[in-house]
């Protein structure tokens, strides 16, 4: 009689989830696999099948971490929406679901911002990702100052409603209402500027 399969896709999210256990215990400072590996009962040369090294477990977990923001952030874009309603979408969008995250556990939202930071790399995949999905948004106004200028002041001006350290340090202050107000700001800077 053969041997049933693993459940890959069960093994893969049990690792995951101890990872995450132990980004929480350690304030996202500590991530060793030969110690997953224990704590879920199998042995290290079996855990590597599923990630070979360290990098590829961290890599994993912000994919699972960055997936629905980027799922939020491309249906804001794919909207038929006019440009104004896109950009609210979009920067709502990303603000409820990061102020849902950080409230729902924020020992864990903080061990992934520790984790953050010593992978550049791959915060940056992602930030290229949703930069690349407010300049489609933004073009919808056809700004005057131009796309890229447009971007760049689009950014600057939802940092709180966007950055995680931000959610985080001004809580009280990531309001719908706030946000709502800035970006009807930017679409009336972008609107006007070319004399619509």
């Amino acid at each position: 009689m053969a041997r049933p399969k693993p459940d890959i896709h069960g093994i893969q999210a049990r690792i995951l989830e101890e990872a995450e256990r132990m980004l929480v215990e350690s304030n996202g400072q500590r991530l060793v696999l030969s110690g997953i590996a224990r704590r879920i009962g199998m042995s290290q040369s079996y855990l590597h099948t599923f990630f070979a090294s360290k990098s590829d477990l961290v890599r994993a977990l912000a994919q699972q971490w960055f997936a629905e923001v980027e799922s939020v952030s491309a249906a804001a874009v794919q909207s038929s929406l006019p440009p104004a309603a896109r950009l609210e979408t979009w920067v709502l969008g990303t603000l409820h679901l990061k102020r849902k995250r950080y409230d729902r556990n924020p020992d864990l939202f903080l061990a992934y911002l520790q984790l953050a930071e010593g992978n550049a790399d791959v915060v940056q995949a992602h930030t290229d990702r949703l930069r690349r999905d407010l300049r489609e948004i933004v073009s919808g106004f056809n700004p005057s100052c131009g796309t890229d200028t447009a971007v760049q002041l689009a950014e600057d001006c939802t940092l709180l409603f966007r950055t995680p350290q931000n959610i985080v340090r001004f809580r009280s202050s990531a309001t719908d209402e706030r946000a709502k107000a800035v970006c009807k700001f930017l679409a009336a800077a972008f609107s006007g500027a070319d004399g619509n």
